[in-house]
């Protein structure tokens, strides 16, 4: 073989053995892990987490109260009522200071209320009481503001800044500690009307959901009741934050413009429903926020006082809506567009293969991350985005509309430098037969 033609040949392998890696790099990169602690079965709470729970939800706190004080304790001492703070004043569930809350302020210290209640000042529920005792007995220490939360972030805070009084407090700790108690909380207390969250078709309110305007996209919510009453025909998802406030997402599917979805049947305590509505952007671009809870129609919001949620601000999307592409029509049914999330709220790819510009890409399938980000090729900024809002992840292998993208490029190469090769072939055999 001529050297000219060796290195030719050379360069060719080298340019489709990249152009190989750059579309095995480009792969779905899959939901992310959990960012937080969250239980999600008995073994994964302290050994007291649940019975402090209820404890506190007996006396008249709500689930998610409940749990924000919980999670407080949990970060103070794992819930555990020997608890010594190392090389410190902590005692007990809450770490009261030796020299004070625990043996010497007036009126307002565990071993003198443990004295006269005639209990261990070590046993978990002599320490729970004195919680109490403390909470009802000095307005300082925040059971109104707490009462007022209305979920569990609210109330972990609350008690964090009212009633601990900590130093270096690592709130977001204590905050994923109350989320993780309260699942926990709900399923063993006894609400009439309670729901827990189980998964959702968009993505979780951590990542924006794109929508193109006008776009429909078929969405629903999981939950289970965990109530003690069956849910019926007035059982509805309700729009929050304010409460029945009318959604410019509504559409024919919905109930009403504050009502997306109800349940058809019965769902027994236990049971789950999935509460399917289309979530219809509205022609006015923008980034929105919206909010849903579940309603007993004549009866009470699972949020009320007294009901086991969730809270009004807990189901949430966020939704950014951008403009279309100049009229090419928008898909309007297709469960897989833009966004619409599986598997624990982690989105699927956003658009069509053939859509693309190079008209790459067989039809109804998408490529395992070269995405794009709106039904009908209508992405942000006209561009190939393999990573946007509501992708599954993914990388960028293209350009902007119009342009080729450089895989293309490549492949162009390659089908040149092999005219090249052949045609220099062909010269060689010539002069060799001259």
């Amino acid at each position: 073989m001529l050297p000219a033609l060796a290195s030719l040949r050379g360069s060719l392998a080298s340019l489709a053995l990249g152009l190989a890696f750059a579309l095995a790099g480009c792969g779905d990169a899959g939901p992310a892990g959990p960012g937080e602690r969250t239980a999600t079965a008995q073994a994964d709470l302290f050994a007291n987490d649940v019975t402090a729970c209820n404890y506190f939800v007996a006396k008249g706190l709500t689930n998610f109260q409940s749990a924000g004080i919980v999670g407080n304790l949990d970060q103070e001492s794992g819930v555990d009522p020997n608890a010594v703070q190392a090389g410190g004043p902590g005692r007990g569930i809450a770490q009261w200071s030796v020299g004070g809350r625990w043996d010497t302020d007036a009126n307002d210290n565990a071993v003198a209320y443990a004295g006269k209640e005639g209990q261990s000042v070590d046993s978990l529920q002599l320490q729970l009481d004195f919680i109490w005792y403390e909470l009802t007995t000095f307005s300082g220490y925040g059971l109104a503001s707490l009462k007022g939360t209305t979920n569990v972030t609210d109330a972990t805070v609350v008690f964090e800044t009212d009633f601990e009084g900590c130093g270096q407090c690592d709130q977001s700790t204590r905050i994923s500690y109350a989320e993780g108690v309260l699942p926990s909380c709900e399923a063993s207390a006894s609400y009439p009307y309670a729901a827990q969250f189980v998964s959702q078709s968009f993505p979780l309110a951590s990542t924006a959901l794109t929508m193109v305007e006008g776009q429909v996209i078929p969405s629903y919510i999981e939950l289970k009741n965990t109530g003690t009453k069956t849910w019926d025909s007035n059982t509805h998802l309700g729009t929050t934050q304010p409460r029945d406030r009318a959604s410019v997402f509504a559409n024919s599917t919905w109930l009403a413009d504050n009502r997306p979805s109800g349940v058809k049947g019965t769902v027994a305590p236990g049971g789950t429903y999935k509460f399917a509505f289309d979530l219809a952007a509205p022609s006015t671009a923008g980034s929105y926020d919206e909010f849903f809870g579940v309603v007993e129609d004549g009866v009470a919001w699972f949020s009320d006082p007294g009901q086991g949620g969730p809270p009004d601000n807990d189901l949430e999307v966020k939704i950014v809506v951008v403009k279309g592409d100049g009229g090419a029509p928008v898909d309007a049914g297709k469960a897989e567009d833009a966004g619409a999330a599986h598997d624990a709220g982690v989105a699927h790819d956003a658009g069509m293969a053939e859509d693309d510009a190079a008209g790459v890409g067989s039809p109804g399938h998408h490529d395992g991350g070269v995405i794009g980000t709106g039904a009908g090729d209508s992405d942000d900024a006209g561009g190939w985005n393999g990573a946007a809002p509501g992708s599954s992840g993914g990388c960028t292998i293209g350009t902007a509309r119009g342009a080729a993208p450089p895989w293309s490029i490549g492949l162009a190469a390659m089908l040149v430098l092999g005219g090249v090769v052949r045609a220099r072939q062909g010269a060689a055999r010539r002069r060799g037969r001259g």
